[in-house]
């Protein structure tokens, strides 16, 4: 049995931690998500999270699955039962911990990892909503946050073609890949507390490692990272996803 008690992990919820080690089988996957931690600085998001936020954080999941989008502010407090000034102080501290994207103002919700409302190259189809994944692991973690089967879309970095991965076992296992011979690049960039700026942009599909190295030779030849195949960044997906709604009832 894996020894995980070396590893970091956090207190989400009673009997929930961040990340989900047990999502981890390979020594690559583990080497990345290490990696993606201390660019993001992972105690600093999640050290001292509070049932409130989590509160706030898990009705947003929900509400991006059940709309396909972000939801108004005031229709977030309402369905959270907060006041909206509550709310916003939450919503607050929730982009600080760089689990919530807000726009610049901070008037409005434009991402809540995995989602956006941004458009990217990576679409993710849950039940009857289609949305925007940040990047190729947000992507592929989504299935196992919901407990459900996701088809995704998206399109190799280097040259377009497009790339399509379903999954099986509720979002725990790779059931169809093309074209077979795709992979992922997990490109490590620290993230100055806003990875959907950053890190996430160089974390992307390619439809084979031929096409993976031509595009790091011409645009990222110097940026560190992870060449993954799918099954291993659906399990760097897994490990940080999982754990978003795990012992909730997911209503989507």
């Amino acid at each position: 049995m894996a020894d995980y008690s070396r590893l970091p992990s956090y207190a989400v919820r009673p009997g929930v931690t961040f990340p989900d080690w047990a999502a981890v089988t390979s020594p690559a996957t583990r080497e990345a998500l290490l990696a993606i931690f201390e660019a993001i600085g992972i105690e600093i998001m999640w050290r001292d999270y509070t049932p409130a936020e989590d509160d706030v954080r898990t009705t947003l999941l929900r509400l991006y699955a059940e709309q396909g989008g972000a939801p108004a502010i005031a229709d977030l407090a309402r369905r959270a039962g907060v006041s909206e000034s509550a709310i916003r102080s939450l919503l607050a501290s929730l982009d600080a911990r760089d689990l919530v994207v807000l726009d610049a103002d901070g008037e409005r919700i434009v991402g809540a990892y995995p989602w956006t409302d941004r458009a990217t190259e990576h679409r993710v189809s849950l039940g009857e909503r289609t949305l925007n994944a940040l990047c190729a692991i947000d992507a592929l973690g989504a299935g196992d946050m919901y407990g459900r089967d996701v088809e995704m879309g998206s399109r190799c970095r280097a040259c377009g073609a497009p790339v399509t991965v379903v999954t099986s076992d509720r979002g725990r296992a790779v059931a169809d890949v093309h074209p077979p011979t795709a992979v992922v690049w997990s490109g490590i960039r620290h993230t100055a507390g806003c990875a959907a700026n950053t890190m996430c942009t160089v974390i992307a599909f390619f439809c084979d490692d031929a096409h993976l190295e031509a595009w790091r030779a011409a645009h990222h030849q110097e940026t560190p990272g992870f060449r993954l195949s799918i099954d291993e960044a659906l399990q760097v997906g897994r490990a940080i996803f999982a754990p978003s709604l795990a012992g909730l009832e997911v209503t989507s």
